[in-house]
């Protein structure tokens, strides 16, 4: 699935950016991608600590997927996506099930 991808590319970039720095060119990253490395860089830091289950942003693909699925709703798409719909029915309930 592209947002799996997506996050492991994203996970490999954050522990490895050290040897990318100088070597790979960012000059043409999209915004979004951007986003999801400062995710990924985050997640990093906080590896150890517990992420609040209303924190979408640091949450991993497959949590975003559990949380949409626990919720009735579509598990397809993009992680902004999935963001935007876990944040859209928030309203009618707080925080996915742990």
């Amino acid at each position: 699935n592209l947002a799996l991808f997506q996050e492991k590319i994203m996970d490999f970039v954050a522990e490895n950016g050290s040897r990318l720095l100088g070597s790979v060119s960012f000059d043409d990253v999209p915004g979004s991608l951007v986003t999801d490395l400062l995710a990924a860089v985050t997640r990093g830091k906080k590896s150890g600590t517990k992420i609040s289950s209303d924190d979408y942003n640091l949450m991993r693909v497959g949590e975003l997927r559990k949380c949409l699925h626990e919720k009735g709703l579509c598990i397809d798409g993009s992680r902004k996506a999935m963001i935007a719909l876990l944040r859209e029915n928030s309203a009618t309930s707080n925080a996915c099930a742990e």
